[in-house]
């Protein structure tokens, strides 16, 4: 958690201290932070991360943050430590919030637990604090004072009984008791849950699952003096020394973060697409990762970086912030086709499609061991995100080339999606002449797809040498996400979707077809469910006019996701497709893909959909509320046969029936829109009219005069 206000920055900072707080002022770091202490066992730093009972709630201003541990677990078995439902038990609890250029906190520690207060020094360079007459403190004013008993251990420890224990740090010196912090803790509370997005009804939590994890991953770049949200707590990549760096940023994972923030906090959605920017290296390659000192040098990840951010400009606006991301992503963009120095444009074989690849020249001697020691075809697969995916088994790499020899259906759909998404994003900025490029680029990219890729019922990646891969994976489907797609096509890839042999089902879409022989691994990219996947998958439905099965994804997404997160409080990196058992890391910041799709099938702002509202999500009444939409707050309620949206507290239209609007745009002369109707008729509501609709598609355009439409 983070509070941000000029200089001032605190919260649960540094990666292994999710039980810490790290204070940012001026420049300077102070850090402390609370081991648990149970029958001689200590659990500090990564161990803690498994004994976390409950991330959340929290609030983007710092106002508020509350996690809370479970000390009935063992201590110290790491990853081993068992996954339990989250009942009612004694726990341990951390709550604190912002108090003028301080923060006023409160533990509450169940019996027959201690904690060992610790004061160090956030990646070896914040301030040293010490314990001097009655608090600690630093030599340049920060202090931490407490109305709890404690017991000094050494000048930078002490241990905390069990009991309420309340504290200040800052750089203030006041009076205040426990009833007062309560009395603050409880009012902040209250503040931020009435104030925060959120859903009521059917799909309780699905907004609050995407808040609380994404606030409590968020870290700072000491070096830097800022925030980001990293691919989870425990990805931070060792620097040239072998040690831990000071902060690690992943490409793909960092677009998604930044999309997953824009619904509660913007101004965090806008800072992560510039941390992942900043990371770019010279030659273009926005790289796998990037730490204060080490880096992917060779290799970049899928290029959804421009689609992503078009679509937190038009959900959160920004235009200057826009416009300086635009030549990063544009040079982005050229890396991928663009021969520069030591580096290679991935189309080794210079027709037009591409491969992932790996620049091996340009592999530095610090990577990780495990880098260095891989070879061309597991750092291209690398780059494409789906690490071990069957799709690359067996196939070569082209040392020369620096590719693999297959041109893949996943880069260059993704590549024409970058292509698009550029060509609206220079026409937002007014460079007619670079989105006249773009477009042209795109319909040379998409007419090779179509004409190379297509083996006359599938798109498959196709070998140099000649015929089509056995493989299906669910990134095949990134055709739809392009919108290059013929309409006959499209149908047949439907049908694969929905075929259960292949890829529909109970837990879906699982990363490979269930007819491959590498789907029963169940193995990381071997058949399990991926977020990232399924969230473009479900926005290339969307974009092909395929309602009804994107709305089916999106809610056997959020059932699987909701289910590990409500039950366990866990936010998984993948699933079981065949089971649904969470597996991989038990906090992973893409996790809540999963709900953010079905946010947006009820209500979002996309770049083909325009502003769009449905209901073909909903089997049960709820209420979405403090949605935030270009700059306003919107009210949605919804059932199975009707829906309302509220702009600021102002009721906009109504419909009963089953249906989505897209396009939607209203204003003092009138409604305008596109409406599919999935029910026998549809009746739309909008200021005092009412007009029938059978079930069809239609555009709409409602007058606010009193004439007949």
């Amino acid at each position: 958690m983070v509070g941000w206000l000029g200089a001032f920055t605190f919260g649960a900072l540094d990666p292994p201290y999710w039980h810490g707080i790290v204070i940012y002022q001026g420049g300077k770091l102070y850090g402390f932070r609370f081991a648990m202490v149970k029958k001689g066992k200590v659990a500090d730093g990564y161990d803690t991360f498994y004994l976390v009972h409950r991330p959340g709630p929290i609030a983007p201003d710092g106002s508020f943050a509350l996690i809370s541990f479970d000390p009935g677990l063992p201590f110290g078995l790491k990853d081993k430590t068992p996954v339990i439902p989250k009942r009612e038990r004694p726990v341990f609890k951390i709550t604190y919030g912002r108090f003028r250029q301080g923060i006023v906190g409160l533990l509450r520690i169940p019996p027959g637990l201690k904690i060992r207060l610790i004061f160090y020094r956030p990646w070896g360079m914040g301030e040293a604090i010490s314990y001097q007459k009655g608090e600690f403190r630093s030599e340049d004013g920060f202090r931490f004072t407490t109305v709890g008993r404690w017991k000094i251990t050494s000048p930078t420890t002490a241990e905390i009984e069990g009991g309420d224990f309340g504290f200040y740090a800052g750089f203030e010196k006041f009076r205040f008791n426990l009833p007062w912090i309560k009395s603050f803790l409880g009012r902040k509370l209250r503040h931020y849950l009435k104030a925060r997005p959120r859903v009521k009804g059917e799909w309780e939590g699905l907004v609050s699952s995407i808040s609380w994890n994404l606030l409590w991953m968020k870290l700072l770049q000491p070096d830097r003096g800022k925030v980001y949200i990293p691919a989870g707590r425990r990805w931070i990549f060792p620097g040239p020394d072998g040690k831990p760096d000071m902060w690690t940023l992943f490409e793909w994972d960092s677009f998604f973060n930044a999309a997953e923030a824009s619904v509660f906090d913007c101004s965090l959605a806008w800072r992560e697409i510039e941390a992942v920017l900043e990371t770019i290296y010279p030659w273009g390659n926005l790289p796998n990762w990037r730490s204060a000192r080490n880096g992917c040098r060779d290799h970049s990840q899928p290029p959804v970086g421009s689609f992503l951010t078009l679509k937190v400009y038009l959900k959160c606006g920004g235009k200057a912030r826009l416009r300086r991301a635009y030549p990063v992503l544009k040079k982005w963009l050229y890396f991928w086709i663009k021969d520069e120095g030591e580096h290679l444009a991935r189309d080794g074989n210079r027709n037009g499609l591409l491969e992932w690849g790996s620049d091996t020249p340009l592999i530095s001697p610090g990577q990780p061991p495990w880098e260095l020691k891989a070879n061309g075809r597991q750092r291209a697969a690398w780059e494409s995100g789906q690490d071990d995916l069957p799709n690359f088994d067996g196939v070569a790499f082209n040392e020369k080339a620096h590719t693999l020899e297959m041109d893949c259906v996943d880069l260059s759909s993704l590549h024409a999606l970058d292509l698009w998404s550029m060509g609206k994003i220079a026409e937002i900025l007014g460079k007619e002449k670079e989105s006249r490029q773009f477009r042209g680029m795109y319909r040379k990219i998409s007419e090779r797809i179509n004409r190379l890729l297509w083996d006359g019922n599938f798109y498959r990646d196709r070998f140099w040498s000649g015929g089509f891969s056995p493989h299906k994976a669910s990134s095949n489907f990134y055709p739809l996400l392009a919108g290059i797609v013929p309409k006959k096509r499209a149908l047949l890839l439907l049908k694969h979707l929905k075929n259960p042999h292949e890829f529909w089902g109970k837990f879906i879409i699982p990363t490979i077809s269930r007819d491959d022989p590498a789907f029963k691994e169940q193995q990381y990219w071997r058949g399990t469910v991926w977020p990232p996947t399924n969230y473009l998958v479900y926005h290339g439905l969307r974009r092909e006019g395929f309602d009804r099965e994107a709305s089916a994804l999106a809610v056997r997404g959020a059932r699987l996701f909701l289910r590990s997160w409500v039950i366990y409080g866990l936010c998984r990196e993948n699933y079981n497709s065949i089971t649904g058992k969470g597996g991989g890391q038990r906090y992973q910041s893409w996790g809540p893909l999963f709900a953010l799709a079905l946010l947006e099938d009820f209500i979002d702002i996309s770049p083909w959909d325009g502003f769009r509202v449905s209901n073909l999500s909903a089997s049960g009444p709820s209420e979405f509320l403090n949605i935030k939409l270009r700059g306003k707050r919107y009210n949605l309620k919804v059932s199975e046969k009707s829906l309302v949206l509220h702009e600021e507290g102002r009721k906009v239209l109504a419909f009963r029936g089953r249906g989505v609007l897209k396009n939607l745009k209203w204003d003092h002369q009138g409604l305008r829109a596109e409406l599919r109707v999935y029910s026998p008729k549809l009746i739309l509501y909008f200021k005092g009219r009412k007009v029938r609709f059978p079930r069809g598609h239609f555009t709409v355009d409602i007058p606010s005069s009193r004439r007949n439409p």
